[in-house]
């Protein structure tokens, strides 16, 4: 019993017996109460542990980004509103056989992409950045002064490159190409690596094609080549 309300008691003037015998009812009742309110906090606690547990796992494993390598072979990475490369799409053995020489899974995607282009080791490595406006900046931001460009993810577009068998890289050279030739059909472009459907476009059009709407650089001016990236700095990956 707290000792102000024993003092206090003493001051009461009443049969000595009743004043014990409302000390203990009170004595009673507090113990009674006071062990329900900590298990409670404690679930409450638990409780908000496991919303916040839950909401991060989501949030780490869910896409905001895709990033393509493309150059013989294609290899895109799905990468997290954190940076992080949280799944990977190849599109043929080769890419796979990359992909399992060179992990990529849970890393940075600058990282990534710098790795599957060194790993690729030729000229022509293409790497496309797509998001959506509110991760562009961010991504070039994290890719320094690699002179990237991000297009603005379109849903359409990725359920059309998706069903055309084609990364998003791959799929926005074709729509460049076919607005310049509407003869090329998806199953040729598919056919073609990027460095011959660069050279296509640059044919018909006489230099590289520029920027279309939707297009964040990393210097916040419209980039040639749908974000060819230099010998060395290419990246992408799923």
């Amino acid at each position: 019993m707290d000792e102000r309300l024993r003092r206090a008691f003493d001051a009461v003037r009443a049969d000595a017996d009743l004043k014990n015998k409302t000390l203990d009812a009170l004595e009673r009742r507090r113990t009674r109460f006071a062990p329900r309110r900590r298990p409670m906090a404690a679930a409450f606690a638990a409780l908000a542990l496991v919303i916040l547990t839950a909401a991060g796992g989501l949030a780490y494993t869910t896409p905001a980004a895709a990033v393509s390598v493309d150059a013989d072979t294609s290899v895109e990475l799905a990468v997290n509103a954190f940076g992080r490369v949280v799944g990977v799409r190849c599109y043929d053995d080769t890419a796979q056989a990359l992909v399992d020489a060179t992990p990529v899974l849970h890393q940075d995607w600058t990282q990534a992409a710098a790795a599957l282009s060194d790993a690729l080791a030729e000229e022509g490595v293409t790497v496309t950045v797509s998001a959506d406006s509110g991760h562009c900046e961010r991504l070039l931001s994290d890719a320094g002064s690699a002179g990237l460009t991000c297009y603005t993810l379109d849903t359409d577009d990725a359920q059309a490159a998706r069903d055309a068998g084609l990364s998003l890289g791959k799929y926005r050279a074709y729509l460049a190409l076919s607005a310049l030739d509407p003869s090329v059909t998806q199953d040729e472009a598919g056919e073609m690596t990027m460095g011959e459907l660069q050279q296509c476009i640059e044919a018909c059009q006489g230099h590289a094609y520029g920027q279309t709407a939707g297009e964040t650089t990393s210097s916040g001016q419209g980039s040639g080549s749908g974000g060819r990236h230099g010998a060395g700095h290419g990246h992408g990956h799923e």
